[in-house]
């Protein structure tokens, strides 16, 4: 009997070890992708809830995002380009190494997922 106690306690461990074993921390910073135009486009995380789209250098859109696990929601567009009718859009992403891809679970907004899910996107120190 005295070995179940033990057992529990590893148990316990276990479980709550998991979760940190398996999700990743969304990253920060800025990573680019080469376009259908062969233009350089950037996306930039701040960590606070804000991301930044960049073409050439230039800021076109800010949207607001929030990540729970392995899923990403993009709302609140504004700038040059922004589709400011569109609502909040869902993806999954994935970090592989210092590269990032997004999938679309569900995004109304055609341009936005065209351009997020069109590669990987490359982290830039």
């Amino acid at each position: 009997m005295r070995l179940q106690p033990r057992l529990l306690v590893v148990l316990a461990l276990a479980l709550f070890s998991v979760p940190s074993l398996f999700a990743g921390e969304f990253p920060t910073g800025k990573f680019t992708n080469k376009g259908p135009d062969g233009s350089t486009w950037a996306i930039s995380f701040d960590g606070k809830g804000k991301v930044t789209v960049f073409r050439e250098e230039k800021e076109m859109v800010k949207l607001d995002y929030k990540v729970t696990k392995d899923e990403i929601e993009f709302s609140n567009e504004t700038g040059e380009i922004a589709d400011k009718d569109a609502k909040p859009g869902s993806y999954k992403w994935k970090l592989d190494g210092k590269k990032i891809t997004f999938t679309k679970v569900k995004d109304d907004a055609e341009g936005r997922s065209q351009a997020l899910t069109s590669g990987a996107w490359e982290k830039k120190d």
